[in-house]
């Protein structure tokens, strides 16, 4: 074999390892980017599911907040009843006492 036969032999051979070198690159490029994407995946789950969990959250405070509000109205529009009632009681009373004492007049 001459000299050039061998060094096309070699140009060859650097040739193939070159292929060989660029089909993994693109094997591994490939695999990492199916990582990556699968990363980001999860990355945006967990994002959904924290803000989920933050809005659920968020809106089981505002239900006990509005349930609390609601008590407390209940419980002044309760406190106003009785003040009217008792309001009511006092104005029989002094209807009653005025009559009595009318009557006792008379």
């Amino acid at each position: 074999m001459t000299e050039i036969d061998q060094l096309k032999v070699i140009k060859d051979k650097e040739e193939e390892n070159k292929k060989i070198i660029e089909k993994l690159k693109s094997e591994k490029e490939a695999e990492l980017n199916e990582i990556k994407n699968t990363c980001n995946d999860r990355a945006k789950n967990m994002e959904n599911e924290i803000i989920n969990n933050y809005n659920k959250a968020m809106q089981e405070i505002k239900d006990e907040e509005k349930k609390k509000l609601a008590d407390a109205t209940d419980r002044v529009k309760a406190k106003s009843e009785v003040m009217k009632l008792d309001l009511s009681n006092k104005e029989i009373e002094d209807y009653v006492f005025k009559k009595l004492v009318d009557y006792i007049k008379e």
